[in-house]
């Protein structure tokens, strides 16, 4: 019973199914059939009648019968062809044939899709010729206005065109016949190729607008402007020469020579309307003729630095050696206290050596200034380079200067340091004789008597003539070592010494009760007495610890309270 419900319930979903994908389907063609009859629809026979209201010849008569073929060959056959697919379409869903009628209903789509396009096409292809004839005629007429104003132009200022004026006359004269084929080919019905002569006339009348609004300009430039300021420069140069400036270098005459024929190659590129190549040659010209007067000023300012520094820079040389000779004064007295480092030696020669050099090349440039066959702008390069190594030596003087006057000031230091470390052995032997020991471990007494060596070392560096401080440096440091090295042994030492006594002092309540606590702290007493306090220590803290376990503990804490007490 169960197996029939079940193929039952299966029947009828399958029946259901069948029934909305047909539905689906027949929706499918009924949106197909609506997309078909729109095309139909289309007003493409009203664009077409638009397109007999121009000159039926030509261009026109051809694209009109080719418009009006496509769209007879759609109405009578392609459209009907899709109505005959439509109807295999409700065939095959008949039939329940869904794999043909899907397959043909993507046919039917494409198809009318590529329609759909065609007739796209024909209708931009109907505008687009209307609207080229529309806009022809429009553009035609400005363009005349914009030709018959040229020519005013031209035959009103022809002076100011100079020899591009008959160029500019052919020029508008070629533009006219171009009046005459578009009048020709709109007569004739090709009216996109009457487009395309408006097009080259709109872009040649600009052009020549252009360029009759720049060439007066450009001819000002090269006729007037550009000539006077290559005299200007030509008189300059002379006025410069005579007053003595040395101009050779700039090989000016030559170069305005060559600024002059550059101007009548502009001038020829203006007669060939060559516009572009001679506003570019223009810009060229101004920027190498400004480059000239930079160079006349450029002369003229270091003219005025030559005359003004010249003295200013000698008083710096003069100042310099003064000072240099009273470093070479005390560079002597200290050498007789102080030793000092070949190095230091070498550089204080190198300082007097570029101090010779330098006031031999000023008085060269002295010389050479009173010659007048140099350049200002030569001499000027020249003194700069020099005040820069005056600035260099200075700096180097001054660093050596004060290298001398910090060597009586590292010796002070020095002798600070000496007198601190004094302080401290004095401090370490002040703790031992404080500490009361019995006497004192053989490594420690070695030690004390390193560094009362080192300290003594010191103080005979210090003594010696001349002073050679790197060296009282080194043993400074190595006094340094040893007398902290002993400070910390000290602490150490007196510290294991007096935990030992405690601890001897803590275990004495064992004595009696253990044979072997009293025999290690006869031990202990006995390394206490012979000042061996590291290993007395070490074996009192082992007895104690065998009877008393962390009893060490206890002895270190009220050996801490006691020395809290002290202090």
């Amino acid at each position: 019973m169960e197996i029939v419900w079940i193929v039952l319930l299966l029947g009828a979903g399958v029946i259901i199914y069948n029934h909305m994908y047909r539905k689906k389907m027949y929706r499918e063609i009924d949106r197909l059939e609506a997309w078909k009859i729109e095309l139909m629809n289309r007003p493409v026979p009203d664009e077409l009648a638009k397109v007999k209201q121009l000159n039926m010849t030509g261009e026109t008569e051809q694209l009109f019968e080719r418009w009006r073929q496509q769209w007879d060959e759609i109405v009578a056959v392609k459209l009907p062809n899709v109505e005959e697919q439509l109807f295999d379409t409700e065939t095959f869903l008949d039939k329940y044939r869904y794999r043909q009628a899907r397959k043909l209903i993507g046919q039917i789509e494409d198809g009318l899709r590529r329609l759909e396009e065609e007739v796209h096409q024909i209708i931009d292809e109907v505008n687009e010729l209307i609207g080229s004839e529309e806009q022809s005629r429009t553009e035609i007429e400005e363009l005349r206005a914009v030709h018959r104003e040229a020519k005013k132009t031209l035959l009103a200022y022809r002076y100011t065109f100079g020899a591009a004026a008959d160029l500019l006359d052919v020029r508008l004269t070629e533009a006219e016949k171009q009046f005459e084929s578009f009048a020709k080919l709109t007569e004739a019905g090709n009216y996109l190729a009457a487009r395309g002569v408006v097009q080259e006339l709109k872009q040649e009348l600009d052009s020549l607008a252009t360029m009759m609004e720049e060439i007066p300009a450009l001819l000002s430039e090269c006729q007037t402007s550009l000539p006077a300021q290559l005299a200007e420069l030509a008189d300059g140069y002379r006025e410069m020469e005579q007053s003595g400036y040395i101009l050779d270098h700039l090989h000016i005459e030559r170069t305005l020579a060559e600024k002059q024929e550059k101007i009548g190659q502009c001038l020829a590129m203006i007669g060939e309307l060559r516009i572009e190549e001679a506003k570019q040659t223009v810009a060229e010209l101004k920027e190498e003729i400004d480059t000239l007067y930079d160079l006349l000023e450029k002369e003229v300012l270091a003219n005025q630095y030559v005359q003004t520094e010249m003295p200013r820079i000698g008083g710096m040389l003069t100042e310099l050696a003064a000072e240099a000779k009273e470093t070479s004064a005390e560079a002597m007295f200290v050498q007789q206290s102080y030793h000092l480092p070949p190095s230091d030696l070498e550089k204080y020669r190198s300082i007097e050596k570029q101090m010779h050099q330098l006031q031999k090349r000023f008085l060269l440039i002295e010389d050479r200034v009173a010659e007048a066959k140099t350049a200002y702008s030569l001499l000027r390069e020249e003194l700069e380079q020099l005040v820069g190594q005056i600035d260099m030596m200075k700096e180097e003087h001054e660093q050596f200067r004060l290298m001398l006057q910090a060597l009586r000031k590292d010796e002070l230091i020095a002798r600070e340091k000496l007198d601190d470390m004094r302080k401290k052995l004095s401090e370490s032997l002040r703790l031992v004789q404080k500490s009361r020991l019995p006497g004192l471990p053989e490594p420690y007494a070695l030690e004390l008597t390193e560094a009362k060596n080192s300290l003594q070392n010191v103080a005979a560096r210090l003594e010696e003539k001349p002073l050679d401080m790197p060296a009282v440096d080194r043993a400074l440091e190595e006094a340094k070592v040893s007398v902290e090295r002993l400070y910390e042994r000290t602490v150490e030492m007196i510290e294991q010494a007096s935990l030992a006594e405690r601890a001897i002092q803590y275990g004495n309540r064992y004595r009696r009760r253990y044979p072997a606590v009293h025999k290690g702290l006869e031990e202990a007493e006995f390394l206490f007495r012979h000042y061996d306090y590291e290993e007395a220590l070490r074996q009192a803290v082992a007895t104690i610890e065998s009877v008393e376990p962390g009893a060490f503990d206890r002895v270190q804490k009220l050996w801490q309270a006691d020395n809290e007490d002290e202090q």
